[in-house]
Formats: C-alpha cells, sequence, structure tokens
C-alpha cells in the first residue's frame, strides 16, 4: 500500500511523512514513519510570567464578591434579635412620618398644602417644628390659620409617638380633645372608640373621616396600651418631677 501511496507526489509537507529506510546506503522495502514533535518547554523563548486569563479572572472575582454577600448578609441575620426592641421600630417610625410629604398626609386639602409649601413647610417634620404664629401671619385670617396649622402640628407630633398611627388619624384624636400621650394613657379603650364613633356622625367629623371609617377598637387598644407604657417608663426615669408634680 505504501508504494502505491509514492507514486503520487505530496503537495505540501505533512508532519507524519513514510520515509524508506536506508541500511549502508541500501533501500530497504520497511518504512519509517517521522513525526515532527512540538519543541520542549525549556527551548520555548519566555514569555514572561504567567497570567490569568481575564475571563476565569472575571468569574473567579464575581463568585468571591457572591460569597461575601451571602456571608454578611448571613452574619447579619444570624446575629440580629428575634425580637426588635420596641425603641428601634418607634424610631423607624417616626423618621417614615418626618419624611413623608404634606400631601401625602391627607391632613389638609391641597390649597393649603401650596401655602405651606410657600413658607418652607413642605414635610411633616417641617410642620411639626415649625412656628405656627409666624406662619400664620401669611393668611388672610390669621386666627383661623393660626389654630388650623396648631391642629396639624399636635397631630403630626402625637402620631410620631405612637407606633402605627398615622396623623390622619391623630387629626381626628385631637378633634376630640385628645392631644398627648399623657390623655392617651389615661383613656380606657372601649370609650375612646365609642368617642370616635359619636364624632363620625357629626358633620365634622363625616368631613374629617370620610370614606376611612373611624379607627377600630384593636387599633386603639393597641395605642392606648403604647402610652400607657410610655408613662411607665417616663415616671420610672423622672422620679422626683413626678413626686413634685404629685
Amino acid at each position: 500500500m505504501f508504494e502505491f501511496l509514492k507514486r503520487f507526489p505530496l503537495r505540501r509537507r505533512s508532519p507524519v511523512a513514510p520515509t524508506p529506510l536506508d541500511r549502508g546506503g541500501e533501500s530497504s522495502g520497511d518504512v519509517v514513519l517521522r513525526m515532527q514533535l512540538p519543541a520542549a518547554a525549556s527551548d520555548r523563548p519566555s514569555a514572561g510570567p504567567l497570567t490569568v486569563a481575564p475571563a476565569s479572572l472575571a468569574m473567579q472575582r464575581t463568585a468571591d464578591e457572591a460569597i461575601a454577600t451571602t456571608a454578611v448578609r448571613a452574619s447579619v441575620v444570624s446575629n440580629a434579635s428575634p425580637h426588635v426592641r420596641p425603641s428601634r421600630l418607634r424610631s423607624s417610625h417616626r423618621e417614615r412620618i418626618f419624611a413623608m410629604r404634606i400631601e401625602h398626609l391627607q391632613i389638609c386639602n391641597e390649597k393649603r398644602c401650596r401655602l405651606l409649601a410657600k413658607v418652607g413647610v413642605v414635610t411633616a417634620g417641617d410642620l411639626a417644628c415649625c412656628n405656627p404664629e409666624q406662619i400664620s401671619r401669611q393668611y388672610k385670617s390669621p386666627e383661623r390659620a393660626l389654630r388650623s396649622i396648631k391642629r396639624l402640628r399636635a397631630a403630626v407630633r402625637l402620631s410620631v409617638a405612637i407606633d402605627g398611627m398615622m396623623p390622619r388619624d391623630a387629626l381626628i384624636l385631637v378633634a376630640i380633645h385628645r392631644r398627648s400621650v399623657a390623655s392617651l394613657a389615661r383613656e380606657s379603650a372601649a370609650a375612646l372608640h365609642r368617642d370616635l364613633e359619636r364624632f363620625s356622625l357629626s358633620s365634622r367629623g363625616q368631613k374629617m373621616v370620610g370614606h376611612r371609617g373611624v379607627p377600630s377598637l384593636r387599633r386603639v387598644k393597641s395605642w392606648v396600651g403604647q402610652c400607657e407604657e410610655l408613662v411607665a417608663h417616663w415616671i420610672q426615669n423622672h422620679p422626683a418631677e413626678t413626686q413634685m408634680a404629685a
């Protein structure tokens, strides 16, 4: 077969070519295969230090970052207390209320919101720290505006002190003369809920409550319970002032 192949000329040099074996100048019928092997590593020219492929390096970095992120999240979850402190919840509730814009609180109409924005009162935090006397001078009826702004400010301050209470809920409590935490702590939840229902039947109450309805008895009980805890905590930390007030 090799004799048959040798009749055809090779157009290009192949790494594997049959070569007849010469023995003392005499050609033999045996065929030897000569292969061109790649150069050894020691004979290759130096190409500098070995580097990792960019794709492999990027994948490794991504994997390391994912593992680190997962470890951090796991450590945070494992170190977190199963019961979050009420003070931390109250702090987050206070920050969320203070950051809300006045038009989102649903405690006044759009015209009042625009007038308050002209004097720099944009958020609930601005309203809680404002000076009602100074702002009321910008209105045509300063006395009426002063009473209204004081009610809005009292509603915001009351809502940030109690978890789960929104300023529109606190505005109804202010309308029935429950303006502080101490006044709510002295109330019975059932009696307070009854007063809210009675107020909702009046013309002013229907305008303020609207289609939302009065807060449920369960929410009122939670508000009264929180106020009682706050008052008890304040009495425990200020015994001297409590004795003077008594």
